[in-house]
């Protein structure tokens, strides 16, 4: 072999000795505690959320049911106890007798709303529109309320026809509110 050849030879060698060598790299141990950072935290946050977003459905489920459930209740109890036809009652006397006032009274509880008075806090987690509807309905529900409870004005100086039929529209539109809602979740 001649002095070229093995010095080629020489040369080869090295680079493949290059290859095989390994020098300690410095940011390995940087790049394994970031990944394994990483990993972690997406190991802990995946299974986190799912449970957070599980128990949030469960939650405005449950909510959902109380309130239209309270909501159908009250109808069956207006429809029973025949509110409207009561009204209708005072204005046929009040347009037999025109000269008089119409006392009603109805002894309403303070927990007549009691599921809506206790998840009013959290009514934002039931859907918009029906969450807007509940509130309209109890809203409609608690002015009837407070026209036909002892010491209301209308129970203490007796009220006129133009205000017994107020009562019976808004009364009305709280029936038909809540049978929407009954119909659409249901």
């Amino acid at each position: 072999m001649e002095t070229q050849q093995l010095l080629e030879a020489a040369q080869t060698i090295e680079v493949l000795q290059s290859l095989f060598r390994s020098e300690p790299n410095e940011w390995l141990p940087v790049i394994a505690a970031i990944g394994g950072a990483f990993v972690g935290g997406i190991s802990t946050f995946f299974p986190s959320y799912f449970l957070e977003a599980r128990r949030h459905r469960l939650e405005r489920k449950g909510i959902t049911a109380a309130l239209i459930s309270e909501i159908s209740a009250l109808l069956k109890i207006i429809e029973r106890r025949n509110f409207l036809g009561g009204f209708f009652d005072a204005i046929q006397y009040l347009e037999e007798n025109p000269n008089d006032r119409y006392t009603l009274t109805v002894k309403v509880p303070d927990h007549y709303s009691r599921v809506y008075q206790s998840h009013i806090d959290r009514i934002g987690l039931v859907e918009p529109k029906l969450a807007a509807d509940i509130i309209e309905f109890h809203q409609l529900i608690d002015a009837v309320v407070q026209d036909i409870v002892p010491g209301s004005p209308l129970q203490e100086y007796g009220g006129d026809i133009e205000a017994f039929e107020e009562l019976i529209k808004i009364l009305g539109s709280a029936k038909h509110l809540g049978h929407k809602i009954l119909s659409r979740y249901v």
